[in-house]
């Protein structure tokens, strides 16, 4: 993927989440449009459900609770669903009749993934490109989960130099692709005055921020469970003065600086500031939020004699790596 032909038509300077708004989802050379071949072992990186079916078992289980909750039978409503695993895992765990009187509604960005997951399960999974429409579909009241999607969010990167933060994005120079700080407004985020220390690399997935805020009030009732790797606020940056921004091909992992070459072809990440997803939240008045690692989330459904549900209870490792945001509603 050429990116520097976009980076020239806009002055010259792109952000860095512009770029991966690009290298990720530009409709004919992005990664996730065009480019992903598989997840799991087989792909580019793996996920924990194309590791262990236990974290479908634990999901089914806050299913039934969240429905005894809420006193209906809640649809499910998966974002980012990758190439189905965790949906046919579900499809097992719910059994014959669990599937035939439940609804399973998947949202994804990608094309490409939508093709693969409406294919899951012979139909058990019907598939939407926005959660709009997944909610318009369910009545406003679901059973909503995510593993791995604020990560797959375009992020934006700062650096803290001269006593200030400014804004790294990529300049073409000398024929080269660089990062470039300028000085830009800032976003919401409690990493600002946690970080300011001189030369650290901060990111802020704000553009996960306005995607969570605008479809909340089509939302009436149910849980939303978010499930990724991150940290909160206070350890997030720990022996990590360059930021998380990283890509991943056939599982080998590339620094930032190597990201632009691989543009379109690779996947692009940043560790999650669960401080951020927590007070985005909290916001919602009346909801009730939980906060727990993967371990803590899992624990009681793993399988000791499973290798794959030990990987993802161990700490350290997995289990203290990924953490868990579950946001209850009950009005509406």
């Amino acid at each position: 993927m050429q990116i520097a032909p976009h980076i020239l038509a806009h002055g010259n300077w792109i952000s860095m989440e512009d770029f991966m708004e690009l290298a990720l989802y530009d409709e004919d050379y992005g990664y996730y449009s065009t480019h992903i071949r598989d997840i799991g072992y087989r792909g580019d990186f793996s996920t924990s459900a194309t590791i262990s079916d236990l974290p479908a078992r634990r999901l089914v289980r806050a299913w039934k609770q969240s429905c005894r909750d809420h006193g209906r039978r809640l649809p499910f409503i998966e974002i980012g669903g990758g190439n189905g695993d965790l949906a046919m895992a579900i499809s097992r765990s719910l059994g014959f009749i669990g599937r035939l009187r439940s609804r399973y509604l998947m949202v994804d960005r990608s094309p490409k993934l939508l093709k693969i997951q409406a294919m899951v399960g012979g139909g058990f999974v019907r598939v939407y490109p926005t959660i709009e429409a997944a909610l318009k579909h369910a009545g406003g009241h679901a059973f909503i989960f995510c593993n791995e999607l604020p990560d797959a969010f375009p992020a934006r990167q700062f650096v803290f130099q001269g006593g200030e933060w400014l804004e790294l994005g990529l300049a073409v120079i000398d024929g080269r692709l660089v990062r470039q700080a300028w000085k830009r407004p800032l976003p919401a985020s409690t990493a600002f005055e946690r970080w300011a220390r001189e030369g650290q690399v901060i990111e802020v997935h704000e553009s996960y921020h306005k995607w969570f805020t605008a479809w909340q009030p089509l939302w009436k009732s149910g849980s939303f469970i978010t499930i990724d790797y991150g940290e909160e606020v206070e350890t997030l940056y720990d022996r990590r003065p360059a930021g998380t921004l990283r890509g991943y091909k056939a599982h080998t992992l590339l620094d930032v600086d190597s990201l632009p070459a691989a543009a379109g072809h690779c996947d692009i990440t940043a560790d999650v500031n669960f401080s951020d997803l927590r007070q985005l939240a909290d916001r919602c008045v009346g909801d009730v939020t939980e906060y727990m690692n993967q371990r803590d989330f899992l624990k009681d459904d793993a399988d000791m004699s499973n290798p794959g549900d030990r990987h993802l209870i161990e700490t350290p490792g997995a289990g203290d790596h990924f953490n868990v945001l579950i946001q209850h509603r009950f009005t509406g």
